[in-house]
C-alpha cells in the first residue's frame, strides 16, 4: 500500500512539474496553456483562442480571469492593487495596456522590481495565390485575360490592431500568345478588415508602392495605321499606384485560410486602358 502511494505521489509530482513548466493551469474546470507576460507580485498571463484574447492575473497564488463585460476587469484590478496608489481608469483591455499597468504596480510594491521586457506580439502569415487578370493598367486592346501567380507575406498585431495588416506581395503575370506582356512586381500593401470575425473577414486592400519589371512587344504604326515594326519594351519602374481591391479570408483550420480577392479595381494615380477591371485571385495562407 505504501509502495502504491509512493508511486502515485511520484506520478503526481511529475505531472504537476510538467504542467508548471508549460504554464498550464486548471481554471474553473478549464485546462488552459497560458503565456506569461509579466512576472512579479502581480503576474499577467494570456492565451489566444482563434482571434480572441483571454487575460489572467495571479497574486498570492490566486489566479483571476479579467473580463471586459461592463469594464469588470478594472474592478478586478482595483481590488487586487488596493495596497498601492495606482489608478485603473486609463487601463485598456489590451495586452500592452494591461502589461504597463502590472509593471507599474509591481514597481510600486517591490523596490528591486525590474520591468519585464516586451514580448513580440507581431504575427506572420505566408500565402500562395493564383488567378486571372486583364492587367487594366497596361496596353491591352483585345482585353486578353492572363494568368497570374504570387506569394504574400503579411504581418500584424492581433492584440493591438487586429483590423490592420501590412503585407509584401510578389506577383507574376504571364504572357499569352495574343498578348505578349508579362511582369514581375514586388509591392508594399496595406489591408483594413472592414468586417472581422473569428471565422472570416472582409477587407479592403491598398497597393502603396510597387517595383515592377515588365516585358512587352509594342507595334510601331505609321501614319496610315499600318504596323511597320515590332519593338521589345522591357525594364524596371517604380510607382505608388494607390490602387484598391477587396477580399476575404475564410478560416479552414486554426492556422490556415482560403483567400479570395478582387484586385486593382481602381487607382488614384494610374490611368486605366478603358477595359473593365478583371483581376481575381484565389489562394491559401497559413500562420508561421
Amino acid at each position: 500500500m505504501r509502495k502504491s502511494r509512493r508511486i502515485l505521489a511520484i506520478i503526481m509530482f511529475l505531472i504537476t512539474g510538467s504542467l508548471a513548466a508549460q504554464n498550464i493551469f486548471i481554471i474553473e474546470g478549464d485546462t488552459l496553456q497560458l503565456q506569461r507576460e509579466v512576472k512579479g507580485p502581480l503576474s499577467l498571463y494570456w492565451n489566444l483562442e482563434g482571434t480572441t484574447y483571454r487575460y489572467f492575473v495571479q497574486k498570492n497564488k490566486t489566479m483571476r480571469e479579467l473580463t471586459n463585460v461592463n469594464g469588470e476587469y478594472k474592478n478586478t484590478l482595483e481590488k487586487l492593487t488596493a495596497d498601492a496608489d495606482i489608478k485603473t481608469d486609463e487601463v485598456k483591455f489590451l495586452l500592452y495596456s494591461l502589461k504597463h499597468f502590472t509593471n507599474q504596480y509591481n514597481a510600486l510594491v517591490q523596490e528591486d522590481y525590474t520591468y519585464n521586457t516586451s514580448t513580440p506580439n507581431i504575427q506572420h502569415r505566408l500565402g500562395l495565390f493564383t488567378g486571372l487578370s486583364n492587367n487594366k493598367y497596361t496596353t491591352n486592346p483585345d482585353n486578353v485575360i492572363a494568368p497570374v501567380l504570387g506569394l504574400e507575406f503579411e504581418f500584424f498585431d492581433p492584440n493591438l490592431a487586429p483590423r490592420h495588416v501590412a503585407f509584401l506581395q510578389l506577383r507574376h503575370s504571364f504572357k499569352r500568345d495574343q498578348y505578349r506582356y508579362s511582369s514581375t512586381q514586388l509591392s508594399v500593401n496595406y489591408r483594413f478588415k472592414v468586417l472581422y470575425f473569428s471565422g472570416f473577414d472582409l477587407h479592403i486592400d491598398t497597393e502603396l508602392a510597387t517595383l515592377l519589371y515588365s516585358e512587352d512587344r509594342v507595334n510601331i504604326i505609321d501614319d496610315a495605321g499600318e504596323v511597320i515594326a515590332v519593338e521589345d519594351d522591357r525594364g524596371f519602374s517604380f510607382t505608388a499606384p494607390f490602387s484598391f481591391g477587396v477580399g476575404t479570408d475564410i478560416r479552414v483550420t486554426d492556422v490556415s485560410y482560403i483567400t479570395l480577392s478582387y484586385n486593382d479595381i481602381v487607382s488614384l494615380v494610374l490611368d486605366g486602358n478603358g477595359n473593365f477591371p478583371l483581376d481575381f485571385t484565389v489562394g491559401y495562407k497559413f500562420s508561421l
